[in-house]
């Protein structure tokens, strides 16, 4: 198993400190909300949605640090999964908050809750609100998810990490959040509390919306779906890129490539046909360096010299 080349390691290393960065961040998010959450459904959604959104930088880390570990006589294969059970978790995390939220704004629109939280004007004058720190609040944990969200995306595609994709995925629908909770808040101050209710509905089906594509994409994963490029349904090219090399390899008839995920790292094995008797193990051993060397995120990659029938057969196709 190869370790991740030197450049892939400092920019592993500048990804942990940020996600360490962002757990201090969105726990101040918390912090502030919970100071003037009262009892706006969309504040509390958006609250409940901050608290949430600690499990995908928490499970990114701990993901790391378990992938680092050696392989053992338990695990001969390493640790490499769980980066892959990291995004899992992360998408049944947001799959459960979205269904969450959308059943709290159905029974809020059923039961027709009281608001804590007065119209403008209804108890004192209109700049002594208290619904203008809240909406302050709102505008802070809105700027957060749009400060730290980029640069997370550029590390997710570099390390091609996509529980980091993922949750950088969910900085458009944190700020969307944030800013359909606004709404309700305002909705509440001008005596239109149904807008409070919409935007926790609003809030619910886009998170459980975005969890369920990752949820989906995080299942195939497991399954050993053909590796695709990041955040898209395309075949990642690599696959054939390798089976285009060893078809023009010396000796070689025929290739399939079967390729599968280890979290962010790539195994496979090419099912060759030979054409020549006179090929030998050190021309195939040298082959699968040149593989190898296609892409930084193989770590194994296996050469089987096969019958032409199991080399053309439909199971293998890549």
């Amino acid at each position: 198993m190869r370790p991740l080349p030197a450049d892939k390691q400092q920019e592993l290393a500048s990804a942990r400190r940020q996600e360490w960065a962002t757990l201090a961040l969105r726990a101040s998010v918390i912090a502030v909300l919970y100071g003037v959450v009262g009892n706006s459904q969309a504040l509390s959604a958006i609250w409940l949605k901050s608290l949430w959104a600690l499990w995908p930088p928490a499970a990114f880390l701990i993901a790391v640090a378990l992938e680092r570990r050696p392989a053992s006589r338990r695990f001969p294969f390493g640790f490499y999964r769980a980066v892959s059970i990291g995004f899992l978790t992360s998408a049944l995390s947001l799959v459960a908050m979205g269904v969450y939220l959308l059943v709290a704004g159905l029974q809020s629109h059923v039961v027709h809750a009281p608001d804590k939280l007065p119209a403008i004007g209804q108890n004192a004058a209109w700049w002594q609100w208290l619904g203008w720190w809240v909406i302050a609040a709102l505008a802070y944990s809105l700027a957060v998810p749009l400060v730290i969200g980029r640069r997370r995306m550029t590390h997710a595609r570099n390390l091609h990490d996509k529980g980091l994709y993922a949750d950088a995925s969910m900085g458009k629908v944190n700020a969307l959040a944030a800013a359909t909770a606004l709404v309700g808040v305002v909705g509440i101050g001008i005596g239109a509390p149904a807008l409070d209710i919409a935007a926790t509905l609003v809030i619910g089906a886009g998170i459980f919306t975005q969890g369920t594509v990752h949820l989906y994409t995080a299942v195939c994963d497991l399954m050993d779906e053909m590796p695709r490029t990041l955040g898209t349904n395309r075949l990642d090219p690599l696959a054939e890129n390798i089976r285009r090399r060893l078809t023009e390899a010396p000796g070689v008839a025929t290739a399939r490539v079967r390729l599968r995920e280890e979290g962010r790292m790539l195994t496979g094995i090419g099912l060759v046909e030979l054409d020549t008797a006179t090929t030998e193990v050190d021309d195939l051993a040298r082959l699968r360096d040149v593989i190898l060397a296609l892409d930084w995120r193989l770590i194994d990659f296996q050469i089987a010299p096969t019958t032409a029938r199991a080399a053309t057969g439909r199971a293998t196709i890549a």
